[in-house]
Order: C-alpha cells, then sequence, then structure tokens
C-alpha cells in the first residue's frame, strides 16, 4: 500500500484508531475488571543505549488511579507475584526471571482511648498508622519455580504523592506549621519531589537497581472518541468535514499507576558478554531477549478478616492471572471471547490460542463493514489484502529473524537485540524522544502503520504524542505521581453540568 493516497491515509487513521483504542491494556478484558491488582497496563524493555550494559524493565499495573482519591490511595498489592520473563534466543523458555512481592504491615493497637499517641491502626488515614510497605525481589533460574536468589528483601517501597501535610508530618520534608500559625504554607507549598523519589531507589545484590511505587501513568490516548464506536475528530481523519470537531485529549492525563522499575546488569543475562555486541547480524538471533510480564497469585482465596491488609487468605499453588508485553496484543487484536484465555495463558502457545487473531485482523473487517473504505474509495483489492492472511505482522514483530512461527517461538513478547540500540519494535523504551514529555518513538503509529498500511514507517495514528509530565533521562525514566491535593481531577460543580454537552463547550 502506498501512503500518497490521502483518503487511504484517512482510512488508515480510522482502523488505527480502533486499534489504538487499547493500545495499553488497560482495563481491556472483562476477567481483569474486578481485579486490578493483576491488570498489567504496559511493559517495557530496553537496553542501555551505547554500551549495552544494562536491561531497563518497567511493568505498570493497577491503573487509572485517581491521585486524591481514597484514604488510603494506591497501594502495593500484597499475596501477588510480579515477574518479569526473559528469554533468549529464538525461544521463548525462561533463562532468567526477575520477582517482585509486596508486604504491608500495620502495627495492631487497643481500641481507641483519650490518651492516645499519633499512629497505629486506629488511625483513618494509612500515612500515619505507621504502617510499612516493603517488596523482595528474587532472580529465579531454571524450569518452573527453579532457583530463587533473593536480590534484596526488606526494601521500602516510594510512598504516595498525597499533598503539603503529609510531606511534612510524615515524610519530613520540611518543617510543619499549623493552622494556628496563620501561616497556609504547610497547607499548599508541596515538598514531594525527585530528591525524595530518589531514596526509594536501592541497590540489589546482582548489581541491579529497583524502585517500585506510584507514578504518573506515561500512556497517552483520545480514548474518548474511540470508546463511542470510532468517533474521531477531523485532525485524525485527514480533515473530513463529517468527523467531530477537533482537539482530541489524553484521557491518562493526571492519572496515576503503580510501576515496577528494574535496572539489570547486562552480564546477569549475558554472563560472557552480549554476542557482537555493537554489530547488527540480521539473520542471527544468539543477541535477542524476549521479554513479557505476569502476574500471579494463590490459586484460591479465602474471606479471611483477621488479614487487615487483605482480608482474603490465598491457598494453593500460584497461578498467572495476568500477563503484557507488546501493546495492544490482548486489547486489539485477540477476540473478546478470548482475552481471558490469553490473560491466564503464556506466550509459550500464542500461535496456537491466537494465530488467527494476527494473520486476520478483525479490525480492519469491521472497518469495512461500517462502510469506511467503501466511503473513502479504497480500492476492494487494498482491503482484502489487509483483511489477510497477514504473516508480515508476525514477521515485523519477530524483528524479521529466523525465528520459527510455532509454539514456544512465536508469542507476545518484547524482541529486542541487545547487541544493538534500542528502538521499537525492538525492545520498547519510555521517554528518550525529541521533548523530555515525548517517548522515542509512538509505539501506536508503528503497529498501527503495519497492520494498517503493511508498513510501521507509514506515520499514522499519531494521536496524542506527549505526556503530561516530563519523563526523567535516568534511571528510573518514569514521571513523577501527580499529587492527590492539587493535581489530578476534580471541580467546583458551578455551575452544573449540562445532560446533553454542547460540543462547541465540552
Amino acid at each position: 500500500m502506498r501512503r500518497t493516497s490521502r483518503g487511504l491515509i484517512a482510512v488508515a487513521l480510522v482502523a488505527a484508531a480502533g486499534l489504538t483504542a487499547q493500545g495499553s491494556s488497560h482495563r481491556e478484558a472483562l476477567a481483569i475488571l474486578n481485579e486490578p491488582c493483576a491488570d498489567n497496563t504496559d511493559t517495557y524493555a530496553w537496553v542501555s543505549p551505547g554500551t549495552h550494559d544494562k536491561l531497563y524493565l518497567i511493568m505498570n499495573f493497577n491503573p487509572l488511579h485517581e491521585p486524591g482519591q481514597g484514604n488510603q490511595g494506591l497501594r502495593a498489592c500484597d499475596g501477588y507475584r510480579y515477574e518479569f520473563h526473559i528469554g533468549k534466543g529464538a525461544s521463548l523458555r525462561d533463562r532468567v526471571a526477575y520477582r517482585v512481592e509486596f508486604t504491608k504491615k500495620i502495627r495492631p493497637e487497643a481500641p481507641p482511648s483519650p490518651a492516645d499517641p499519633l499512629g497505629g491502626g486506629n488511625e483513618l488515614l494509612w500515612q500515619i498508622t505507621g504502617g510499612t510497605e516493603t517488596m523482595q525481589v528474587s532472580r529465579v533460574t531454571g524450569p518452573g519455580n527453579g532457583h530463587v536468589e533473593v536480590l534484596g528483601k526488606g526494601l521500602p517501597v516510594l510512598p504516595n504523592n498525597h499533598g503539603p501535610q503529609t510531606d511534612r508530618l510524615v515524610y519530613g520534608l520540611g518543617p510543619f506549621q499549623g493552622y494556628d500559625s496563620m501561616d497556609p504554607s504547610s497547607r499548599e507549598n508541596g515538598l514531594y519531589d525527585q530528591d525524595f523519589v530518589d531514596r526509594f531507589i536501592h541497590p540489589l545484590a546482582n548489581g541491579g537497581r529497583i524502585i517500585a511505587g506510584q507514578f504518573d501513568d506515561p500512556y497517552q490516548l483520545d480514548e474518548k472518541g474511540i470508546f463511542d464506536l470510532v468517533n474521531l475528530n477531523r485532525d485524525d481523519l485527514g480533515g473530513i468535514a463529517g468527523a467531530r470537531r477537533p482537539p482530541g485529549t489524553d484521557v491518562f492525563t493526571g492519572f496515576n499507576v503503580f510501576s515496577i522499575a528494574l535496572e539489570v546488569p547486562i552480564s546477569d543475562v549475558f554472563p560472557g558478554g552480549i554476542p557482537h555486541n555493537g554489530q547488527l547480524v540480521a539473520n542471527s538471533t544468539d543477541s535477542l531477549l524476549r521479554v513479557w510480564s505476569s502476574i500471579s497469585r494463590r490459586q484460591m482465596q479465602m474471606v479471611d478478616a483477621r488479614n487487615v491488609i487483605t482480608g482474603l487468605k490465598g491457598i494453593g499453588p500460584y497461578v498467572q492471572v495476568g500477563r503484557n508485553a507488546l501493546p495492544l496484543f490482548n486489547a486489539g487484536l485477540v477476540g473478546t471471547q478470548r482475552h481471558t484465555l490469553y490473560l491466564r495463558s503464556t506466550p509459550h502457545h500464542d500461535v496456537s490460542n491466537f494465530g488467527a487473531d494476527i494473520l486476520f485482523p478483525v479490525l480492519v473487517r469491521d472497518a469495512d463493514a461500517l462502510g469506511i473504505y467503501a466511503a473513502l474509495s479504497v480500492p476492494a483489492s487494498a482491503v482484502a489484502s489487509l483483511k489477510g492472511p497477514r504473516a508480515d505482522i508476525i514477521n515485523a514483530i519477530n524483528l524479521g529473524r529466523p525465528i520459527p512461527i510455532a509454539d514456544g517461538y512465536t508469542g507476545d513478547v518484547i524482541t529486542l537485540d541487545a547487541a544493538i540500540d534500542s528502538s521499537f519494535p525492538n525492545g520498547r523504551r519510555l521517554g528518550g524522544g525529541t521533548e523530555p514529555n515525548r517517548n522515542q518513538v509512538n509505539v501506536n503509529s508503528v503497529l498501527i502503520s503495519l497492520i494498517v498500511a503493511g508498513n510501521p514507517a507509514a506515520g499514522l495514528a499519531r494521536g496524542v504524542e506527549v505526556n503530561d509530565k516530563n519523563y526523567l533521562d535516568r534511571f528510573p525514566f518514569l514521571a513523577l505521581a501527580h499529587q492527590g491535593l492539587l493535581q489530578g481531577h476534580g471541580g467546583v460543580n458551578v455551575p452544573t453540568v449540562p445532560d446533553i454537552p454542547d460540543p462547541g463547550n465540552p
């Protein structure tokens, strides 16, 4: 397909938007709606530019958290195992996995009395209970649980960015002045900053580093129009007059997410060094890493009122309940009736389970059924070729390497060549773009251009390309969480909103 046709580009943008609709798996599956602790949203994996001596891994989960919502706020999830799985070469078999497990504790005390000091389990707000949040980080090698090496234990989790009084009274970031001081600064001026966040970057026994906690959600998407049955604005449709007026807006603006960011020495994965480091060998798989993330919990969950943290008791073996790798795989390619199968299965069986979803992209068919291709005079032969079979999609996500299209080799993983600098689809990097609030690559555009136009460089479906906060240019790369008091969402509710919005003044 050539990019010279304005109509075809517009069509590509339409279908692309439908796919981009869930390019990041925020609550994409019915089975995950009631279990946000198991909802992976995005996975990132890339090597440090130039030397390639570090592997960076980021997993986001528990999405769409309003910064000021709830007296407990977004917290690490006890009872779950969060794992980065890493295969090497053509095989998806784990060579190493990094596991993170969280534990919260609260100090119990007798029922309240007039002489009680501040703190303890009788407090209404978590941050002044004296409760702790820690994590254990392990390196797992061998089949199954294999050999488990603890890399860090009892590591404090980054606390939430609640607001100015918490900064002073709980985190000790500055002197506190009460209401009686007649000075409002302790209630208006936040002190939670990058220096404070950096205190929670912990060294690990293998020479790596880790941080986990609440951060800004780094995903961008005009999701409002997409979920109104692909009701896109004119800027996303090549200026078509019948489309709704622009601009598109990023619905993730102002939301936080829970993140785990891990820095691993590449020698942990390639003990003898990266083969032909610094050189692209396009017909080889010996320097490839195959990365995906999973979330597991005990098979059975029983109500347990004695567990003040979760109210549950887990019994039985750990079972996988969530996973993620490539953006949009489950959310934009796999049919609804197979979403749960995806979450509960591993990439090792993706060819058998989901091969047809990739070979015959349903959203291309849907766009045709809506009459979009016909309205823009796209030739029937072009539409037929887009409907499949689309082995080109599989070849692209396998980086064009000699990887068998078979179970155990091809699946929903991020494939990256550790011998060369990472750039999606060769890995997925957070930040690194032309501006501090831009990513290195618009992954939506690359994937949608591949699926819709057969060319990942076609530049389609760019949508919202800037984040609402600046990324860091160093580990952990994630932007600070939005403050609960003065950021996020909210309003004064005057005047009240109309039942049917004015499209010119929404």
